[in-house]
């Protein structure tokens, strides 16, 4: 049903593709992946080079540095010379002071580079300028097309590689399960051909640059809740394993030659994944032949044994691969062989990638952005940004004499939504908000006014301690509150809450026991909102779990004003144009429901009764709830575009570009439609998270029970009238 859906809404180009997800998706898992056995493996503990305990360099001199004998040559005469301790220093890793978020030092007696591994997904991340901050991978997801991949990668790889980089931590590449996942938006799609034709081209961009990509995250990781605890044991079988979740990195492996794995927070059926031989040796290893190395997530090592379960390399910390690695080569109980093999790998990617002949000279300091870079980001956002809902037609407006827009809304001025938070975060080189792109796109006879509609999250005042007994007070980390709220009246309030520790662990607000926010303290934002109904007398229980600064609060009447002006200023406009924005989606957390922060939601809904021409405008990273869907004219699901932000959803609202996008996923009617719908599916029960669901994953779903989704998988249509040229159809793989 949902398929046949698409064919009937894709244009002629995405037609092919929508064919070939259905029919191609099994064969290309099936024929590739079902040579792996159904039962783990015993771990190898032999093989790589034997190496002597270390001897200096002969003379001082480096000859494989300039040598042009094969690499495996080069390698073998390298670890010729290499002592345990140095072996050790390429396989663990040297803390968090270092210039790369993932860092081994050079060894220069060996004349070894320094190594460095630098997020992420959307760009350089972790902290560093003078980049350009891409759209995020669902929005490139969005736009169907191999070669646009290809090119996010390109500008990807070459600020990596201005930056001194030598590997980037991406793409993200896990299936899209469920759409609280607070990483979805990192990810390209809940199908495993989509996703896996796309990872390849991007990962082809990538390490075009001479920088290696390190797809991520292996394998079957899909939620934040629970991740790196014995809690987050994903109990899946081998056929959903084959079809659905491995696909994308073989393909990764197989296709694009991916230098580099990533290893998951996630336990897979009863092993984490980075010491999972099953995955990490069966599979990767013996099944795919996979040449390059293995690395951990963050902290994602839970013992020495993975040296003999595949992982090659622990970052960034050395708590495993360290003094305990060496102790346990020198007693025995680890092989050398072990390591050796470990650090062939290594050497391995690094000779192929010329790290040797042609060092680094790239710095975290330097401006790497471009005019170039920039103008893809732009185009990615035109082609991703995806129209749902153009009643009338509303869409595309007018060059000229459009008459008064009245653009509203924090999200298309004073706090707008650019990308996702967590370590896939960009900071960007300049920004154009929403509200100004409409503003510079604005052709003669056309005025634009600006409303904000509803205050910010930061700029709401703490919740008075006669509405709230006893008074909050701040919360330390493993801290909590507990207090009664006395609501004054009856209405939709906002509730806030601010964790300021920057620390990736989140505090969680509960109101009568029902958790309510999940806030981690990601860049770039700490503080997460949500709008709640309350009767006028009636008290509630609020509690604060974990570290938290601020409790806030919007009353109706506190609201009201705002969003009045709101009204006011759509009741005189020709066009409304209400841009909201899901700010809460982040690593580290997963989001409690589907709705929009704030009472963006009421916003919408006030703003839609009083002029029929209301468009919205989405930025955010994964399907939300539309309660207000039938009463607005258009619906624009722009994702987060980047920094170009404004600038590419002006050139849509005004037909200069066509709304390129079809949905890379379904968006439910509501959560009692996903597939995962039951807390033992997600996010577990406290000792396992059941993918019970098996392949019926996203449209699979839709289609095997006959449910009819809010939109479906491919959803999206161009704009009529457009002056751009006809819309761009993705090539076939």
């Amino acid at each position: 049903m949902v398929v046949a859906g698409v064919r009937r809404v894709l244009l002629r180009g995405r037609r092919y593709w929508v064919r070939r997800l259905v029919a191609v998706a099994a064969a290309v898992a099936l024929a590739g992946l079902m040579a792996v056995p159904a039962v783990a493996a015993q771990a190898r503990t032999t093989g790589g080079t034997n190496v002597a305990a270390g001897r200096a360099a002969p003379g001082g001199s480096c000859p494989w540095v300039t040598s042009t004998a094969p690499i495996s040559q080069r390698v073998a005469q390298l670890m010729g010379h290499m002592s345990l301790s140095q072996e050790i220093s390429m396989v663990e890793g040297h803390g968090t002071s270092n210039p790369y978020v993932f860092y081994t030092p050079p060894i220069s007696s060996l004349c070894i580079p320094a190594f460095g591994l630098e997020d992420g997904p959307a760009g350089v991340a972790d902290g560093l300028t003078g980049v350009t901050q891409m759209p995020a991978g669902v929005a490139l997801a969005a736009a169907w097309d191999p070669s646009l991949a290809q090119q996010y990668g390109q500008v990807i790889g070459a600020e990596e590689f201005g930056k001194g980089a030598s590997a980037n931590l991406g793409p993200t590449v896990n299936i899209d399960r469920d759409p609280r996942w607070g990483r979805s938006f990192e990810a390209l799609s809940e199908d495993p051909f989509l996703n896996s034709t796309l990872d390849a081209a991007e990962i082809n961009g990538v390490q075009s640059q001479d920088v290696m990509a390190q797809v991520k995250h292996f394998a079957a990781y899909n939620q934040e809740t629970f991740r790196n605890t014995p809690a987050d044991n994903v109990i899946v079988d081998n056929r959903a394993e084959q079809e659905i979740y491995l696909p994308s990195f073989y393909a990764a492996v197989k296709q694009a030659n991916a230098a580099s794995v990533m290893c998951a927070y996630s336990m897979v059926n009863g092993s984490f994944s980075c010491n999972n031989s099953y995955l990490e040796t069966s599979v990767l290893r013996d099944a795919w032949g996979f040449p390059g190395f293995v690395t951990s997530d963050y902290g994602a090592l839970h013992s020495t044994q993975g040296a003999l379960q595949g992982t090659d390399m622990e970052q960034p910390e050395n708590t495993y691969y360290g003094t305990a690695l060496t102790s346990a080569i020198r007693k025995g109980t680890i092989p050398r062989s072990a390591l050796n093999t470990m650090v062939q790998r290594i050497l391995t990617q690094l000779f192929g990638y010329n790290l040797f002949s042609q060092p680094r000279t790239g710095s975290t300091s330097a401006t790497v952005t471009t005019p170039a870079n920039q103008a893809v980001g732009t185009t990615v956002a035109e082609e991703g940004t995806t129209l749902l809902k153009n009643s009338g037609p509303v869409l595309p407006f007018p060059a000229s004499n459009a008459g008064t827009i009245a653009v509203i809304g924090p999200a298309a001025s004073t706090s707008p939504a650019y990308a996702g938070g967590g370590s896939a975060y960009v900071i960007p080189s300049s920004t154009v908000t929403p509200l100004a792109g409409i503003q510079a796109a604005a052709g003669s006879g056309t005025n634009v006014v600006y409303s904000q509609g509803l205050p910010t999250d930061t700029s709401l005042p703490s919740i008075p301690p006669g509405n709230l007994s006893p008074a909050y007070s701040a919360t330390p980390s493993g801290g909590s509150y507990t207090g009664t709220l006395t609501a004054p009246e009856t209405g939709t309030y906002v509730l806030a809450l601010t964790n300021p520790c920057g620390c990736y662990t989140p505090a969680y607000l509960s109101l009568n026991g029902q958790q309510i926010l999940d806030d981690p303290s990601t860049p770039p934002v700490h503080t997460y909102s949500v709008a709640v109904s309350l009767t006028a007398g009636q008290r509630y229980t609020l509690s604060v779990s974990g570290q938290s600064s601020q409790l806030l609060w919007g009353t109706p009447s506190a609201l009201a004003p705002s969003i009045n002006a709101a009204v006011t200023a759509a009741k005189s406009a020709s066009t409304a144009v209400v841009v909201v924005s899901d700010d809460t989606e982040s690593e580290a957390a997963d989001r409690p429901s589907l709705n929009l922060p704030s009472a963006q939601d009421q916003l919408i809904e006030a703003v839609a009764a009083a002029n029929p021409n209301t468009v919205v405008v989405i930025n955010a990273g994964a399907p939300i709830e539309m309660p207000w869907l039938p009463q607005v004219a258009a619906v624009l699901d722009d994702w987060y575009p980047g920094q170009s932000s404004g600038t590419s959803l002006a050139s849509v609202l005004f037909g200069q570009t066509n709304p390129g996008g079809h949905l890379p996923v379904t968006f439910p009617a509501s959560l009692g439609q996903v597939p995962a719908s039951t807390t033992a599916q997600f996010p577990g029960n406290g000792s396992q998270v059941q993918y019970s669901e098996g392949i019926d994953v996203g449209y699979r779903w839709y289609d095997a029970n006959n449910l009819t989704p809010l939109f479906p998988f491919g959803s999206g249509s161009p704009t009529p009238s457009s002056r751009s040229a006809t819309c761009r159809s993705p090539r076939a793989p």
